[in-house]
């Protein structure tokens, strides 16, 4: 390994960390930047929307646009695929705070202060992941889900699971079956280098890069004469939209512009959103001072070399933020050194861009 390999994956953490304290903490740091307008109990307003638009500048990612179509915007199911913790930023925001979102139970424990948040704006459905005994009572809890959720679309994951491989997975045909069975519209939304925000099986997290997203045109399921008729269509509309995305040249592509949709809170929500905000913002002062009793106390112990100590500590965090704020564009990467179209082999120089290790960039 280089000596730049070496020092990227040093300096790694800091910026990986951080990801997480700001998804963590992330009820209060929309807050102090203003885009949660938790004082307005009446009115017009999305709260998921603004966490999502808040996150996006905290790690000043830019979404780019791929092709002429648009959000569909009336009730129907999103179909995502599922790259890395930067889908929850990414997802949202290109669907407006639209969507309803599907997570598994252990997603709570994990990430509460925001988790619970999102359970308090009936915009996440959490299940606990296996098989399901029941499917017809499982649909029906869904059924309950949404007509109790101010959200219009459904969100799910078709492939199963997180991946970075450089081609699309078959899809999982469970949540189809309920969009069929219920007779929603489908649209496909591609996310490309999402994983260049949060990669957190690499723990690599980076400011200020580009993600690209396309939409598929809608899928109208009553236009099918039976589910595989349905099924095969959406597999091949999302291969295609998946080429569309991952083969894109970011020259010239737009800004994605994104509408507020027209949303309403009743106050049962939006009176538990303040207390949430409020508690949110107390246990974040609260940990902010117990983490700056702990600095202290630790850098105390150097005595003498303290302040060798503290310049040390601030020129490895210098050092972090600026290699993990230079651009990556895994897509590059992939569409110039993959080996084998339609083999599913994970791309190295996708790999290799993540950690910082010397893999083409750009911007």
């Amino acid at each position: 390994m280089s000596v730049p390999q070496l020092v990227a994956k040093a300096c790694r953490w800091p910026t990986f960390l951080g990801s997480i304290i700001l998804l963590y903490w992330s009820v209060a740091f929309i807050t102090l930047s203003g885009h949660l307008k938790w004082w307005r109990l009446r009115g017009r307003r999305n709260d998921v929307l603004a966490w999502s638009a808040g996150m996006k500048w905290w790690v000043r990612c830019r979404v780019l646009k791929v092709g002429s179509t648009d959000l569909y915007r009336q009730p129907c199911v999103y179909l995502f695929n599922h790259r890395s913790w930067g889908d929850f930023i990414v997802d949202q925001y290109v669907t407006e705070g639209r969507s309803l979102f599907m997570s598994r139970l252990a997603v709570l424990g994990v990430f509460p202060t925001f988790i619970y948040s999102l359970v308090i704006l009936k915009s996440i459905i959490l299940f606990k992941r296996g098989s399901i005994a029941d499917k017809q009572r499982f649909n029906a809890w869904i059924d309950k889900q949404r007509e109790g959720s101010p959200q219009t679309g459904l969100a799910v994951y078709p492939e199963g699971h997180r991946s970075t491989l450089g081609e699309p997975l078959p899809l999982k045909r469970g949540m189809l079956h309920y969009a069929y069975s219920r007779k929603l519209p489908v649209q496909i939304v591609i996310g490309a280098n999402k994983e260049a925000i949060i990669a957190e099986k690499r723990c690599t997290a980076r400011l200020g890069q580009t993600a690209v997203v396309g939409y598929s045109e809608p899928i109208i399921t009553a236009d099918y004469p039976d589910f595989e008729a349905f099924w095969a269509e959406v597999q091949e509309a999302w291969d295609a939209q998946w080429q569309a995305v991952f083969g894109a040249d970011w020259q010239g592509l737009p800004e994605l512009a994104v509408q507020e949709p027209v949303t309403h809170y009743p106050l049962s929500i939006t009176l538990p959103m303040l207390g949430m905000t409020w508690l949110n913002l107390g246990l974040f002062a609260w940990t902010c001072w117990l983490t700056f009793r702990a600095v202290r106390w630790a850098f105390a112990l150097f005595g003498p070399a303290q302040p060798l100590a503290l310049a040390a500590a601030a020129a490895y965090l210098a050092l972090s933020f600026w290699l993990y704020s230079q651009p990556v564009n895994a897509l590059k990467a992939m569409q110039t050194q993959r080996g084998h179209p339609g083999k599913l082999a994970e791309s190295e120089a996708n790999l290799a861009a993540l950690d910082g290790s010397g893999a083409r960039r750009d911007s």
